[in-house]
């Protein structure tokens, strides 16, 4: 009786396995970026400590993927245009900062192993119009 519990879950799973539909592409703002580390979310430091580590850290370099929706979403222009980009491209939103709730953020994450994850932070001023957008694209090895 065990044997045949354990043969049918290993059928469902190679079923599972060689049936399964593909998982979506990369979305094309990501496309052939290597990966930038984690810089980040620009949240105000939550401490005094936070704050010291990062007047140690230095500025951080410019990433790849930053200088793309920079280029793409040019500071001044409508913010809703980033936000409609992303969202067709399958980005979600998340919130970045617990302490700024003037940060609006957004995440792919990959579907399979070594799929990258990609991060995008930005502001709006009251205009709704872009005043900072940065982000990362992260890779597992």
């Amino acid at each position: 009786m065990r044997l045949a519990v354990v043969l049918g879950l290993v059928i469902a799973g190679l079923g599972w396995w060689f049936f399964r539909a593909p998982a979506p592409p990369s979305p094309d703002l990501i496309a052939g970026l290597a990966n930038d580390g984690f810089s980040g979310a620009p949240c105000p430091a939550r401490s005094i400590l936070e704050q010291d580590a990062r007047k140690k850290r230095g500025p951080q370099t410019p990433t790849a993927f930053g200088q793309r929706l920079r280029e793409r979403f040019a500071l001044g222009s409508p913010g809703e245009a980033l936000q409609k980009t992303l969202f067709e491209q399958g980005f979600e939103p998340i919130s970045p900062c617990a302490n700024d709730e003037g940060v609006f953020g957004a995440r792919w994450r990959g579907r399979n192993w070594g799929d990258p994850d990609a991060y995008v932070y930005w502001r709006v001023d009251l205009d709704d119009h872009l005043i900072f957008v940065d982000g990362h694209v992260s890779r597992t090895p």
